[in-house]
């Protein structure tokens, strides 16, 4: 019974600081975000981040943890964002490029770029394929894989300094 009622003090506590804290962390969010639908998922992650730590959170530390929590998370959708957009300009480079060349040029380099993912050592290859023949964001081939999306971004970083090497786009 003991267990129990510990339980029920945890989640009447979560509850309580949820209801407290709920409206000021989607403003803050969306301060950042500038996305109030987007920055309602950030809160609710950081809150699902918040019950799986409830019990290594001090008490006193809990909100001002919350608040720096969903601003890492933030910073990291905002870094998402830059990294779509990204991708986005290297499609449009892409797309003036095959008008500019011939297309068999450009077909020539694609097949040079193909034969150097396919020579990167694993995990680089995976994580390549991952990223950007299956499109999945750092933190979804992070997870698929079991590892951190800082370890994504260095193997991503390594293959694209390799590309830039053998293509000779220094």
């Amino acid at each position: 019974m003991i267990w129990k009622k510990n339980t029920d003090n945890k989640t009447t506590a979560f509850e309580s600081l949820f209801r407290q804290q709920y409206p000021p962390l989607v403003r803050h969010a969306t301060q950042l975000l500038n996305d109030p639908e987007e920055a309602k998922d950030v809160v609710e992650e950081a809150m699902e981040q918040a019950w799986k730590r409830w019990d290594t959170l001090a008490e006193t530390q809990r909100t001002s943890w919350l608040f720096t929590t969903v601003r890492h998370l933030a910073i990291n959708r905002l870094k998402h964002r830059q990294v779509k957009t990204d991708h986005a300009e290297g499609i449009r480079e892409a797309t003036v490029f095959d008008l500019q060349t011939q297309y068999w040029e450009h077909e020539y380099q694609l097949r040079q770029a193909e034969s150097v993912v396919e020579a990167l050592g694993e995990p680089t290859r995976t994580i390549v394929r991952l990223c950007y023949f299956e499109q999945n964001t750092y933190r979804e081939t992070a997870e698929q894989l079991g590892i951190s999306p800082d370890t994504v971004k260095k193997h991503i970083s390594k293959a694209l300094r390799t590309l830039r090497e053998v293509l000779g786009k220094k």
